[in-house]
């Protein structure tokens, strides 16, 4: 089992909280799930990453991390993911750290690290507490790349090779966690897609993923270095290759937010007869695009490094005002506060909404455009629309809030007539 953002490790009855939530408007007693970035604090600097542009000094301290997470544990807490402005792996305190997630019941359902610093006593723990999702941000096949791509000194990727073996020979015939490979590319290594994957195979890796660079951030370098629609044709031979080589075991997944390239695959596919891939993010038969918005404010939250507060880690931007600060009085008091009150109003809204929401910057405060747009956010369902359960739940609460919020509009008497039809027929379809 691969990390699910924690929703694999959620019953049932918390699920029909968070519907019942959603159509109340008020908040679950707590996250079931939280990413919680340690540190600010990172050992390479990746000329993308965005997260690079809010990075301050800042770690949380480990007296206050125990305390977070004793008060998160009270009100249901059961996973979190650990990645962030930083790596989670420079935290000073990270094995104690660990080790009360684990005595607290906490499941550690994805570690995304860069891995230069997974030592022994960490792939121990990982291993035992069966995390579980592992992530390497690799990047670059060797280590001159790596050096270009991460901004670190000259022999850096071979300690972290070193370091993905040892934790996949700690693991042994275990199941978990489970090991990902990730690489990107730009114009300067796509034609290293071929040794990138037989990288990750030689590695023994469970996954090899390879995505492109989309975006520079605050344009830190030239934005000639990233490829685009009009590469799909040289990129091509690369990925015909990878994929003959992966129709054996399907470990291959390829992740490119470009659609002409997305063409491409599928033409290449059809070529190879490569047949169906292990489907990473299935698809219920409930689940209706129309109910598949965000629901983060009644399930989960990401604490930053200095301990300031965002509805989840893409919306960690240099021009996004945060939450609040967890370092500041109880989680709690932010959890039912202003403005996580104001998200769920403005997520409640869209989740009504359903096809016909619209992104309105006059009105949402909170949310942004890649919250409501369709293709703008690959997060807010693709870990949880293979749930049949949930989704038929959700949808008939949605259905019900629609129908109830276009009688609203009616005028008079007979509006008050069907409305409390309407409420019959559904009551408790939301419990």
């Amino acid at each position: 089992m691969r990390g699910s953002h924690g929703w694999a490790e959620i019953d049932a009855e918390r699920k029909r909280a968070i519907i019942r939530g959603i159509v109340t408007g008020r908040p679950t007693r707590g996250p079931v799930h939280a990413e919680i970035d340690v540190t600010d604090r990172c050992n390479v600097a990746c000329y993308f990453c965005n997260q690079q542009d809010v990075r301050t000094k800042d770690q949380i301290s480990l007296p206050h991390l125990k305390r977070l997470v004793d008060e998160l544990a009270e009100g249901g807490l059961r996973s979190v993911r650990m990645s962030g402005g930083g790596d989670p792996l420079f935290h000073s305190g990270i094995l104690e750290f660990l080790d009360h997630l684990d005595a607290r019941g906490v499941l550690i359902d994805n570690l995304t690290t860069n891995g230069a610093l997974l030592g022994p006593g960490i792939a121990r723990r990982l291993v035992a507490r069966a995390a579980r999702e592992v992530i390497f941000s690799v990047n670059a096949v060797d280590d001159q790349d790596y050096h270009r791509m991460m901004q670190v000194p000259l022999g850096t990727f071979d300690r972290v090779l070193t370091n993905i073996r040892c934790l996949l020979a700690e693991r042994r015939a275990a199941e978990l966690p489970s090991v990902v490979v990730q690489f990107l590319v730009d114009r300067d290594n796509f034609r290293e897609i071929p040794r990138m994957y037989a990288l990750g195979r030689e590695l023994g890796a469970d996954r090899v993923v390879v995505s492109n660079v989309a975006a520079i951030p605050l344009g830190r370098i030239g934005e000639e270095i990233l490829l685009g629609p009009g590469d799909a044709l040289a990129i091509a031979p690369y990925l015909e290759e990878v994929l003959a080589a992966d129709r054996p075991d399907k470990r291959l997944q390829l992740a490119f937010p470009i659609g002409e390239w997305n063409v491409l695959l599928e033409e290449i596919k059809r070529k190879l007869d490569y047949g169906a891939d292990r489907e990473t993010f299935p698809m219920a038969p409930s689940f209706r695009e129309e109910n598949g918005h965000c629901f983060f404010s009644w399930y989960t939250a990401t604490i930053r490094g200095n301990g300031d507060l965002y509805p989840c880690c893409l919306l960690m931007l240099p021009d996004y005002k945060p939450l609040g600060n967890a370092l500041n009085g109880k989680f709690v008091d932010h959890w039912e506060g202003p403005q996580f009150t104001q998200m769920r109003r403005e997520q409640r809204e869209i989740l009504v909404a359903g096809s016909e929401a619209r992104f309105d910057p006059a009105r949402h405060a909170i949310i942004r455009r890649q919250c409501v747009d369709y293709g703008l956010c690959w997060l807010k369902n693709i870990y949880f629309r293979a749930d049949e359960a949930f989704y038929a739940e959700l949808g008939t609460a949605l259905d019900r809030e629609r129908r109830m919020a276009r009688l609203r509009a009616l005028p008079g008497r007979v509006a008050r007539g069907l409305k409390r039809r309407v409420a019959g027929l559904f009551r408790g379809g939301a419990a």
